[in-house]
């Protein structure tokens, strides 16, 4: 019997949080993972756009859902009490309105800086980055990267207008966001908006989890050991940091033990 599928980019932190939402809402599921530039071509072959993805193509493939909206959309109403991420927007509007300007900060705002800052790095070290790029990928995209990998990462920098300076830049952004989070942390809460889970908290945790090589995390993210030694003393103060902290404990509190379902 089919399952529905996830057409991915393999290392994107939504498409980690599509993973999470899958997991948190019992959705079994086949991922088929894609490396970047290709995810692009995948997801046309879909009928969505390149910003589509995490894509969730129904069992017998009648239902596209394109992203982490539709994909909450689609899931999130039908959910058990128990199991719901957002306030009841006509019962609690200010609760409501906290989850979302948390989630749009950690993804848009601070994540746009991890991507920004990790992609500028990492793909200057073929070996490092090679297993968030090719795990489960189709074999022609692992040969057209090993053949073309200069080619390809042009590509990105120039995708995500990427330079020296924007990645400066964004780890200024990171940091600034790892102190707004610290200072909420600061009065021992265990979750970002009131007593219990949130979108909040897994839009945060899976957004920075790069930053702090978050064990939990299915993009494949590298070995800390296997990085440049300036990317290593980025990585650890962050991670013993208050919002460090929060990140793993979210991942292991509350992400399900699972193998990656590539397909």
């Amino acid at each position: 019997m089919s399952q529905p599928l996830l057409v991915t980019l393999l290392p994107s932190t939504d498409v980690d949080l599509g993973r999470w939402l899958l997991s948190h809402y019992g959705v079994s599921y086949r991922e088929r993972p894609h490396a970047p530039i290709f995810h692009v071509l995948a997801l046309k072959s879909w009928g969505v756009s390149a910003e589509g993805y995490p894509l969730l193509v129904s069992a017998d493939r009648g239902t596209k859902s394109a992203g982490i909206q539709t994909i909450l959309d689609q899931l999130e109403p039908k959910a058990a009490p128990n199991k719901r991420l957002w306030p009841d927007k006509m019962v609690e509007p200010e609760r409501w309105k906290e989850v979302d300007t948390l989630q749009h900060d950690a993804r848009f705002g601070i994540g746009t800086a991890v991507v920004q800052w990790s992609y500028w790095n990492l793909l200057k070290y073929k070996p490092v980055v090679w297993p968030s790029l090719t795990t489960g990928v189709p074999w022609y995209e692992t040969l057209t990267l090993r053949l073309a990998f200069p080619v390809i990462r042009s590509l990105m920098y120039k995708g995500l207008k990427l330079d020296q300076s924007v990645a400066d830049s964004a780890l200024e952004t990171i940091h600034a966001g790892f102190d707004r989070l610290d200072a909420r942390l600061s009065d021992g809460r265990r979750y970002l908006v009131g007593e219990t889970l949130t979108f909040a908290d897994l839009a945060t945790a899976a957004s920075l989890a790069p930053m702090v090589l978050a064990q939990g995390y299915h993009g494949m993210l590298p070995l800390e050991a296997r990085c440049p030694v300036f990317m290593q003393e980025i990585y650890k103060p962050l991670r013993q940091r208050p919002t460090g902290r929060y990140i793993q404990r979210i991942y292991d509190t509350h992400r399900a033990a699972q193998l990656l379902q590539l397909r």
